[in-house]
């Protein structure tokens, strides 16, 4: 009998949720230390330097753990196994994300919903404004999500399209982004996306 190989993702991978539980709790953690230490290094330097720093990096944390933990929240977004398979009209898989549209577009990003029903993906604005609608076969995945791009980047139709589900400020952004990006790139082309 021969030995069949499935190419792409691992399918025994672990669900993302419980991955982007567990990797937002220690980015939580971590970013909390690295304050803590720039909180503590001031009062024993006497340095006003490391207290503007750490005031805007405290800020942002408070931020991230609050948008984390909000049910409506990237976090909460992210795609169960088989989610992208399953979904039909009646049903779709939507999130909400930023999309940057052609090689320019990082000074203007559009705010809405990425959706997917039927083997189709789309991404509709806050306006209701459909920015492309094609089916999964027309989808090129222009690379895999890593640490310093943590986002989803795809290819319809000959431009380049970037999708961020995190906001730039999230400082958890690096590790969950990815689980978050990654989890959407492995069922795409699972799904037949080049």
């Amino acid at each position: 009998m021969a030995r069949t190989t499935k190419r792409g993702p691992n399918p025994d991978r672990a669900p993302a949720p419980a991955r982007v539980r567990r990797t937002r709790i220690v980015s939580v953690v971590c970013t909390w230390a690295f304050i803590a230490m720039f909180f503590v290094a001031p009062s024993i330097m006497g340095s006003a330097l490391f207290i503007i720093p750490s005031v805007l990096f405290g800020v942002a944390a408070i931020a991230t753990v609050r948008d984390s933990r909000r049910s409506d929240g990237p976090d909460a977004q992210t795609l169960e196994p088989e989610a992208l398979a399953t979904a039909t009209k009646k049903q779709p898989v939507e999130v909400d994300g930023l999309l940057f549209s052609g090689s320019t577009a990082r000074a203007s990003a559009t705010k809405g919903t990425l959706r997917f029903a039927d083997r189709r993906l789309a991404f509709v604005g806050t306006d209701d404004s459909v920015l492309f609608d094609v089916p999964i076969g027309k989808v090129s995945l222009a690379g895999a999500p890593g640490f310093w791009r943590p986002q989803l980047d795809l290819e319809i139709n000959g431009r380049n399209h970037t999708i961020r589900f995190l906001p730039v400020w999230d400082l958890g952004a690096t590790f969950v982004g990815v689980i978050i990006a990654g989890e959407w790139h492995a069922q795409l082309q699972e799904l037949g996306a080049s």
